[in-house]
């Protein structure tokens, strides 16, 4: 459950304006909306060949594919929310237009503070971690003619900075019944179709959230097995 009503998070009347940026009703706040307009959708008679999400959207997705319901869905992407908010702020994440190789070079020497966060397309990677690491990185980029965008985050999100809560997760998502999904469930962890075996494991889910979302590589199974419409659920077209 959540301290304030989502739907006055989402149009506030008052001095909560800024908590839509806090992680603790942004990750709700997502869920809900691409989950109602999924909805929507089927209502339409417009059912998915497959869905795939992009790091929280993984869970609306899963949702959708019946891994799990859509209460057990809400109340897991509170409390992985909760926990997050509850780590410390001072992280950043930074969208960079530049090849996977290569962020991964500039990033080496900083391995236990900053990670690769997504790798969104060929010329697409987010970085995420300690702030001062992150900024020397996207400095030594930059000054090679690397254009940088930095992301709205409260945290930095799939990095280093996310492992003291990973036990907790794990631990809460073994709480939660977890079924073969009935869509094909296109994975963030490795941009293939999920197999039953890896989406009822805890552990899926808790590397879920450490790790980079390959959703270049995601789009190119989608795009290997045929489809051709893709519809983006959400609150801004921004994969698109």
């Amino acid at each position: 459950s959540l301290e304030r009503p989502l739907l006055s998070v989402l149009f506030p009347s008052d001095d909560a304006t800024a908590l839509i940026h806090e992680t603790r009703y942004t990750q709700p706040a997502l869920f809900a909306l691409e989950y109602a307009l999924s909805e929507m959708w089927r209502s339409w008679g417009i059912e998915p060949a497959f869905v795939m999400g992009h790091s929280v959207g993984e869970y609306v997705a899963a949702c959708v594919a019946g891994v799990f319901s859509l209460e057990a869905g809400l109340n897991l992407i509170a409390e992985r929310a909760r926990l997050m908010q509850a780590e410390p702020v001072g992280g950043r994440m930074v969208a960079l237009l530049a090849g996977e190789e290569q962020v991964r070079a500039a990033i080496a020497p900083f391995a236990r503070t900053v990670s690769v966060a997504a790798v969104n397309g060929p010329q697409s990677v987010v970085i995420s971690g300690a702030a001062n690491d992150v900024s020397t990185i996207v400095a030594r980029l930059t000054a090679v003619g690397v254009a940088a965008k930095e992301l709205t985050v409260s945290h930095a999100f799939h990095s280093p900075l996310m492992e003291p809560m990973l036990d907790r997760f794990q631990s809460v998502v073994a709480s939660v019944a977890l079924q073969a999904p009935t869509v094909r469930l296109v994975s963030n962890l490795t941009g293939r179709v999920v197999t039953a075996e890896e989406i009822t494991q805890p552990a899926y889910w808790r590397r879920h959230v450490r790790e980079a979302v390959q959703f270049a590589g995601g789009i190119k199974t989608l795009e290997t097995a045929g489809c051709n419409v893709f519809l983006e659920l959400g609150p801004a077209p921004v994969l698109l």
